[in-house]
């Protein structure tokens, strides 16, 4: 007797036959990979009578969409989803040695019956990297402000800001080039 529980949406997936092939591979090796997660050391883990978490994971799991790498999975409960978090790395590790033409790079969460899709998670993470990039750049101004002309001549007042002989010859040679261009056209 096989012991392996598979859901409700795989069974009527699977009769209904609908899905390209595609969509079907990144299902099952969902399944596949989610099943493979294993919780520390616990006694109700090894008990004959409790599925092993990753099982359960996986039964309670389903793949929702695939965009620019971040793949949307759905849950029945939010405490799967803290599941899913602590295991994040693991599971994006076996989806990229499964499905390497896929390049997913981050997985998305919802709750059953909730109404975001990829495109609102996306946008999310878009947001928090463009945030986190915003204060990088921030932090990086304030370093060069350092070293520009008028910190520096604002710091010393003595302190010319001259350019070398070479370089300011150089500045008007072009100049005269971009002026030349300008006067010909």
């Amino acid at each position: 007797m096989n012991n392996q529980i598979i859901s409700a949406a795989d069974i009527m997936m699977q009769v209904a036959n609908i899905g390209t092939s595609e969509a079907n591979e990144i299902c099952s090796v969902w399944k596949k990979v989610v099943s493979g997660v294993r919780s520390y050391k616990h006694d109700s883990e090894d008990s004959e009578k409790r599925m092993p978490l990753g099982e359960r994971l996986a039964g309670n799991t389903r793949v929702i969409d695939l965009k620019n790498g971040v793949l949307l999975v759905e849950t029945d409960h939010p405490g799967w989803i803290q599941y899913l978090r602590m295991y994040q790395k693991f599971i994006l590790t076996g989806l990229k040695m499964n499905l390497p033409d896929l390049k997913i790079t981050n997985l998305a969460f919802r709750v059953a019956g909730e109404k975001v899709n990829l495109s609102e998670a996306y946008n999310q993470e878009l947001a928090k990297t463009r945030k986190k990039q915003a204060e990088l750049l921030e932090k990086q101004e304030k370093e060069l402000s350092k070293f520009t002309p008028a910190a520096a001549s604002s710091g010393n007042k003595n302190n010319k800001s001259e350019l070398p002989p070479e370089l300011l010859a150089k500045f008007n040679s072009i100049k005269e080039s971009i002026a030349a261009d300008e006067n010909d056209s």
